[in-house]
């Protein structure tokens, strides 16, 4: 019992758009830099919010629910909403899989 205890834990992420909880190295950083600009990386500097890694499906469920406003703690236009769905789509096959490779259930229109 005391072995669990003291056994290092990975770190987790939570997917804005789909809510799975998962390692950082299957989802993509979106950060609000302090200039008031999005960037796309993982050593951005800035308040930042995680999606899966080319998820159409996440992506459009965040935008659905207005999670980039409440992540980023700042109002997000339409404007930056296309740039960064097409920076972030660009980087890979758009799948409607979640970050395990997995069907997203309930995500969707599913």
């Amino acid at each position: 019992m005391a072995e669990a205890a003291t056994r290092p834990r990975a770190p987790e992420r939570t997917c804005i758009g789909c809510r799975r909880k998962t390692a950082p190295a299957g989802l993509v950083r979106v950060a609000r830099r302090p200039d008031g600009a999005l960037a796309v990386g993982r050593t951005e500097p800035g308040r930042g919010a995680w999606l899966c890694a080319a998820s159409a499906t996440c992506f459009d469920a965040a935008v659905r629910r207005r999670a980039f406003g409440r992540a980023l703690r700042c109002e997000v236009s339409g404007q930056e909403l296309v740039w960064l769905r097409g920076r972030l789509l660009s980087e890979g096959v758009s799948t409607s899989d979640g970050p395990m490779g997995r069907k997203l259930e309930g995500v969707g229109g599913a």
